[in-house]
């Protein structure tokens, strides 16, 4: 056993006395930077404030005399001649006003009595009519003979040949040995490591206790000298630059307040004048403006009477033959594409539960049944049929399909098109299915229903839910561990642990396990 204590020892005094220097040498450097630094930052920022204030506060009454007068003249000036402006403008205005509603009235009257633009309205409402209405004419009677024949088709009785039904179910550094160790013989690796140990520690201390000793008096020698330098050179800087913006804001303010006096008073007294040239002139533009829109404002009208006249009479003549040609037309389009295609519409939709007890039950299979009906004249092809589930935890059949339908009959089909979750949530529910053929939609339908669970369901509460192999804390063993969200089938209790099942759509390969209570919410 090798005795370290003298080796640590020695290793303690040669790290302080090392680190006391180093440390007194770092921080005195330390020190004297940041009172330099420091110093400067506040001698300028004082020096600038205290600067700027003086200055400013001795060179603000400089000019305020001047400016005064200044804003007195520019004010009277410019009051005087908006003022002037303004009430001539007033007076244009209000001379014009009365013109221009006078004229106008009297001129739209003579306006409405203008024969010419009467007959002209009425000559373009004939020739417009006579392009139209037949159009319109034509297009709504082949939509009325179409929808009629189409109606006809429909309501006649279909040639039945039997109901059609179908189902299915779908390393660290190291550093030299120093001197001391030689020195002193500690040449054993105990005494080394002891050395080492013992030096580290002692410098530490004693380099952030002198370094922070020595910093202080650095920085309080220089900071003193460093702001006071700082503070003098800004501070005459910053007189000269305040004084002068003092000066200016002096004599803006005292411009800006005596022109804004001087303004008001002449700009209210000058535009309340009277200017009777003005009014003059106005009312004798107004007159003439009033005379040339009331004229046009009443032919205007006049045209569009013309119009609807001569419109109505040429409609009411050439319209009804243009209908009944089209209704014939219509007639005939229907007649035509309801003997070469089929044409196929779904009725007496519904779905239902499995036992057909009316509730449909966790596990249970539901099914449709539909009546799919062919108007034309042709076979149809086959029909495509897509349901889809709004709140989901249905197992849905995909690829439905119902066989083509005869032409002029009817086909009952019934289809299983899914069946729920052994855990599927007691709510409400709507299914909704679409039927194409050929690409084109023929029907939909939307059914709200129930569903109902008897089964005692648990939904995990976190993530990383461990079902256990055991209702045990002592080595039970993981079967499996669940989600947030997921459910399992409780099918009995043991203490404070559930014992529960896979759901049929349960994740994993797992069977059966417990999970503590606790950590399952009943749904």
């Amino acid at each position: 056993m090798v005795d370290t204590t003298q080796a640590r020892n020695d290793g303690l005094r040669d790290g302080a006395a090392v680190g006391d220097r180093e440390g007194r040498q770092r921080g005195y450097s330390d020190g004297i930077d940041s009172g330099e630094r420091e110093g400067r930052q506040r001698g300028y920022y004082e020096g600038d404030t205290a600067g700027r204030q003086t200055g400013y506060r001795d060179g603000y009454t400089v000019d305020q005399s001047a400016g005064t007068q200044k804003g007195n003249t520019d004010g009277q000036n410019a009051g005087t001649a908006n003022g002037t402006a303004a009430g001539q403008k007033r007076c244009y205005d209000a001379g014009y006003t009365s013109g221009y509603n006078s004229a106008f009235a009297t001129a739209k009257q003579a306006g409405l009595q203008d024969a010419a633009s009467y007959n002209a309205g009425y000559a373009k409402g004939q020739t417009e009519a006579s392009t139209i209405e037949p159009q319109n004419g034509q297009k709504a009677g082949y939509q009325a003979g179409f929808s009629q024949r189409e109606a006809e088709l429909q309501n006649a009785s279909l040639d039945t040949r039997g109901v059609f039904a179908k189902s299915g179910f779908m390393g660290g550094s190291t550093t030299g040995l120093p001197i001391a160790l030689a020195r002193n013989g500690y040449t054993t690796p105990q005494e080394q490591q002891a050395y080492q140990q013992g030096y580290q520690e002692g410098y530490r201390n004693s380099y952030q206790q002198s370094y922070e000793f020595a910093k202080r008096q650095g920085y309080n020698e220089r900071f003193q000298t460093a702001y006071r330098w700082a503070y003098d050179a800004q501070y005459s800087n910053s007189y000269r630059a305040g004084f002068a913006e003092g000066k200016d804001r002096g004599y803006q303010e005292a411009y800006q307040s005596a022109y804004n006096t001087m303004y008001n008073s002449y700009f209210d007294g000058y535009s309340k004048m009277e200017y009777a040239d003005q009014r003059a002139q106005g009312l004798s533009n107004g007159q003439a403006s009033g005379q040339k829109e009331g004229f046009a404002a009443g032919c205007a009208e006049q045209t569009k009477l013309g119009y609807k006249a001569g419109y109505e009479k040429t409609a009411a003549e050439v319209y009804p033959g243009a209908f009944a040609a089209g209704k014939q037309s219509g007639i005939a389009s229907a007649d035509k594409y309801y003997s070469e295609n089929s044409v196929l519409k779904v009725a007496k939709i519904s779905f239902y539960d499995e036992n057909k007890n009316g509730k449909f039950e966790a596990g249970e299979k539901v099914a449709m049944t539909v009546e799919v009906r062919n108007f034309g004249f042709q076979k149809s092809d086959n029909m495509a049929i897509v349901v889809k589930s709004e709140r989901g935890e249905i197992t849905l059949v995909p690829d439905l399909k119902a066989d083509a339908v005869a032409g002029r009959s009817k086909a009952v089909v019934n289809l299983w098109v899914g069946k729920l979750y052994d855990v599927v949530a007691p709510d409400a529910d709507a299914l909704t299915v679409t039927f194409t053929e050929k690409g084109q939609p023929v029907g939909d339908f939307r059914q709200m229903y129930t569903r109902t669970n008897p089964n005692k369901v648990g939904v995990v509460a976190k993530d990383g839910t461990d079902v256990k192999k055991k209702a045990t804390w002592f080595f039970p063993g993981t079967a499996a561990t669940l989600n947030h969200g997921e459910k399992v089938l409780i099918t009995g209790q043991d203490g404070s642990y559930y014992k529960v099942r896979r759901a049929e759509l349960g994740a994993g390969n797992w069977t059966e396990g417990f999970i503590k209570s606790d950590e399952l919410t009943l749904q």
